[in-house]
């Protein structure tokens, strides 16, 4: 094969000459005699005399790639094809357009053409970029590992070392306890039933350390240069370190001893020694209210920023396909937290199922009974938390409070303090536990003594009934009658099948306003009475 000889010398210089010079490029190559003027076939050589690299031909005709090229530079050669971009030897972190109507150019950080661009080409020209960025630094994750980051992140996020990393256990019970051959078949179930509560709690948590470890760390290291900066790794991933404490903590003071203990004694595992841990389970497990109260926020706005944003998007494909993984979808290990916490009742009933002994089952049930006792709260939590969201988008609907018509402007201005309505107020008589629900709204026709009807929409409330008047410009209804409290509300059907009166009392029981509802039909009327029953009732 013909060699090349050196063209004229020049620097190179930018993305490619460092990488030549990082992955190969400084070894001095063997050269023949001068006459010879023959180079070792993908080595530059480097002048001793000015320390510069000549023109480097990574490639020859009919040949495969030169043996100097580092895996990143062939990857980069991969993504100029895929991306239009160009990364030979030439200006420093130039980026050659193609593909862009009417515009070939290249683009370097000492003169910026962007601004001289279409803002829909200009935002082109940016996407492309980001994109062969991310490009190449996932590459690189994957080439050498990901970086390691500052500590105070390192810290936070749980990332590294710790948690399961250093935690050992064996494939099975039997080799914990020598007479394993002369238990009973039941005993043996329950053993069985026992070990699946230990090693799936280290499945567990080495499933948490991939949205750390992997996923977190991958976004952070990014973020770092200036890629997906978008995304809020906090929103993301909510409070899942905390997660990974609680577990940490729990394994090591709880179950490891448990284990520990069977491993020195050659003895059965027994439930019995678990009892301590799992009756203060609520204290164990705390921050697994505040991440159940945000997990359906957590699932939307992964799911948002895969549909919108393409750049996470491949960022999540990569993450998904790496090794450290094993094929765990974002979507599924954001939703393991719940899974596992509402499933220890369900570990710890296989376990009494297979306890024979009243004390063992004794001990088990008050352990389940502490469990479900903590779900229970965290359920309670989030039926709060809904109805607290659902009452914020109720009351923001309602607008303006207009029950009286000013007689001045002297009189409109001692008014204005006292025309607001605040729903997001405690209820009167009932603790901050409860929170103010929507339970029935809808178009009726209203008549007030003998005036004609008025077409209103009513919002019926936990303890307060509002009529209103629909404002089509602001999309809001403002409150065109004094609240009707339910406590004070009598409501009686009238002959008419579509038709009730609702009547208000004061505090002496009789009557301060009177309404003659007109519902669309029948159905509608009996709904209507049935919803405010029920709210007096509760």
């Amino acid at each position: 094969m013909q060699g090349f000889s050196p063209p004229d010398e020049s620097p190179l210089q930018g993305l490619v000459a460092s990488r030549i010079e990082t992955y190969g490029g400084r070894r001095q190559a063997s050269t023949q005699s001068p006459a010879g003027g023959l180079y070792s076939r993908g080595s530059p050589v480097l002048d001793p005399s000015r320390r510069r690299f000549p023109h480097y031909v990574p490639f020859v005709k009919g040949s495969g790639p030169s043996r100097g090229l580092s895996p990143l530079m062939l990857r980069e050669q991969e993504l100029e094809k895929k991306h239009g971009g160009h990364l030979g030897p030439g200006p420093p972190h130039s980026l050659k357009l193609k593909n862009l109507p009417g515009l070939t150019v290249s683009l370097t950080p000492a003169v910026s053409l962007t601004p001289l661009l279409p803002s829909h080409t200009a935002d082109k020209v940016k996407e492309v970029t980001k994109a062969h960025e991310l490009e190449l630094r996932l590459h690189t994750f994957s080439m050498f590992g990901m970086p390691r980051l500052p500590p105070e992140d390192r810290q936070y996020w749980e990332i590294g070392e710790g948690g399961d990393s250093g935690v050992t256990i064996e494939k099975s019970w039997r080799e914990l306890v020598p007479g394993h051959k002369e238990m009973s078949r039941e005993q043996c179930h329950q053993q069985e039933a026992l070990w699946e509560l230990l090693t799936t709690e280290l499945i567990y948590v080495r499933k948490l350390k991939i949205m750390t470890d992997l996923l977190a760390a991958g976004l952070l290291n990014l973020q770092r240069v200036g890629l997906l900066m978008e995304v809020s790794a906090k929103t993301l991933f909510g409070n899942v370190p905390g997660l990974i404490r609680a577990h940490r903590r729990f394994w090591e003071e709880v179950l490891e001893p448990f284990l520990e203990e069977t491993r020195a004694s050659g003895q059965p595992l027994d439930p019995i020694r678990l009892q301590n841990g799992f009756l203060t389970f609520g204290q164990w497990f705390q921050p697994y209210v505040q991440y159940c109260l945000r997990v359906k926020q957590i699932m939307a706005y992964a799911r948002e920023q895969q549909d919108t944003n393409l750049l996470f998007h491949t960022f999540v494909q990569w993450c998904e396909k790496h090794k450290r993984s094993g094929r765990q979808m974002l979507g599924d290990l954001l939703i393991k937290p719940h899974q596992r916490i509402t499933k220890y009742p369900l570990l710890l009933q296989a376990v009494l199922k297979r306890s024979p002994e009243a004390q063992a089952r004794e001990a088990l049930d008050a352990m389940i009974a502490a469990v479900e006792s903590f779900l229970r709260h965290i359920n309670g939590q989030v039926r709060q938390g809904e109805e607290q969201e659902s009452l914020v988008a109720a009351a923001q609907r309602i607008g303006n409070y207009e029950v009286l018509e000013a007689s001045s402007e002297e009189v409109e201005k001692n008014l204005r303090p006292f025309c607001t309505l605040d729903l997001m107020s405690p209820m009167l008589g009932v603790g901050p536990e409860h929170t103010r629900q929507l339970l029935l709204e809808g178009p009726v026709r209203v008549k007030e003594g003998r005036e004609g009807k008025l077409d209103v929409y009513l919002f019926l409330f936990s303890d307060v009934l509002l009529v209103t008047k629909p404002q089509r410009k602001v999309d809001k209804a403002k409150v065109i009658r004094p609240p009707l409290m339910l406590e004070k509300l009598v409501c009686r059907p009238l002959r008419d099948p579509n038709s009730f009166l609702v009547i208000h009392l004061t505090e002496f029981q009789c009557v301060s306003s009177a309404l003659v509802v007109h519902c669309p039909s029948s159905t509608d009327r009996a709904r209507w009475l049935e919803k405010t029953q029920q709210a007096q009732d509760s």
